[in-house]
């Protein structure tokens, strides 16, 4: 038993993993078919655009809303009196 705290074997840092990327290609390549299978000359406009929004969050990244944070109030600080009790 490793007693060390220290990590041994197991996956280097930075190796893809195997399964991920099988299933990863095969995704693609059933979309890539389903795509093909499409024919947007029989597509509404609003199906078009729904078909653009729906690529759009796989293609595109997302970026995350940054909420502003309140302007904080500080004090006023009285340099005349704070060097009454530096002296």
């Amino acid at each position: 038993m490793n007693t060390t705290g220290k990590k041994y074997g197991g996956r280097k840092k930075g190796t893809p993993n195997k399964l991920t990327a099988e299933v990863k290609k095969k995704v693609q390549s059933l979309l890539d078919g389903a795509i093909d299978s499409i024919d947007l000359s029989e597509c509404t406009t609003a199906e078009r655009i729904r078909l653009i929004e729906i690529g759009l969050r796989y293609t595109l990244p997302t970026m995350k809303q940054i909420e502003k944070q309140p302007e904080r109030e500080y004090q006023s600080i009285d340099f005349k009196n704070l060097i009454k009790f530096v002296e």
